[in-house]
């Protein structure tokens, strides 16, 4: 038996990069799991190599899920198609554009907070009152990317994944009465097709430092995806029940460990955006 038997997965961003790696790992577990993203002919593709893996009916369903209107016909869809959902894995992001703010072109940078963060508010906003579950209903969603740190020349995409760490924090309050683990999760470097967007933007616009830390990591391989997808199938199953509101870094944390899973649930402040630094504000003993 799977950690993840019976249960239904939507996962946008799911057709290529972290998304799928995530999907194979849930269905090797026993998932179904419904694709989301916007190219459809990506997405089919997807799904039939999920298929050959799986004698379950995975499904897809192609939207962008900045646009309200569209996040609201698919959960429609998903409501008439009577498919059972447990869980909720938002995956999909964009970079944005890249270079200075006072530079770039700002229609575009608010397109890409729109995908990022308020792609993610819908797809939760919409469909954690779906969400059926016999245990513990499960989001997961996906960060990194300047959230805990600065990203100069990429305040489309660090903006947003900021605010998906503190969106996190708040719906995981707001749900915690109604059996929810709602967390978020940094996957570290994994190399993906945004990657050749600061390749193409070159050392001036990027930023020299994390141009060559591209060139470096995109040399090298960066962070297997399936780490991501090891720690979102953890969080979407029910050995993390009562792990809610936290910020997951995949590679770097020892999320596996009994000890730090204990930490997780006990400790409100650990793995959030707290300010804590012994000057502005004090942790109590």
């Amino acid at each position: 038996m799977g950690k993840l038997d019976s249960n239904g997965v939507i996962i946008t961003g799911g057709s290529q990069g972290i998304g799928f790696a995530v999907a194979e790992k849930c269905v090797s577990e026993g998932a179904t799991v419904i694709l989301v993203a916007r190219n459809r002919l990506e997405l089919q593709e997807a799904v039939k190599k999920l298929s050959n893996k799986s004698s379950k009916n995975h499904c897809m369903y192609a939207l962008d899920v900045g646009s309200l209107h569209e996040v609201q016909a698919f959960a429609k869809w998903v409501i008439d198609e009577k498919l059972e959902i447990n869980s909720l894995v938002n995956c999909a992001g964009v970079y944005g554009p890249i270079g200075k703010t006072s530079s770039v072109d700002l229609v575009e940078l608010s397109n890409a907070i729109q995908i990022n963060l308020l792609g993610t508010i819908y797809m939760c906003g919409v469909f954690a009152p779906l969400l059926k579950s016999r245990g513990r209903k499960k989001i997961v969603n996906f960060s990194g990317g300047g959230a805990a740190s600065p990203f100069p020349n990429y305040s489309a995409y660090a903006t947003s994944k900021a605010g998906i760490v503190r969106f996190t924090e708040n719906l995981a309050l707001e749900l915690s009465s109604d059996e929810f683990d709602i967390n978020c999760i940094a996957p570290g470097f994994v190399i993906t097709r945004l990657h050749q967007q600061t390749i193409a933007a070159g050392n001036q616009t990027a930023g020299e430092t994390f141009y060559e830390t591209t060139k470096k990591q995109i040399e090298t391989g960066g962070v297997p995806p399936e780490k991501a997808a090891d720690l979102t199938c953890f969080l979407l199953s029910e050995e993390s029940n009562g792990i809610t509101g936290k910020f997951i870094s995949a590679p770097w944390d020892p999320w596996q460990t009994r000890e730090f899973q204990r930490q997780l649930r006990e400790d409100k402040d650990i793995a959030t955006l707290r300010r804590i630094d012994n000057k502005t504000f004090y942790k109590k003993t």
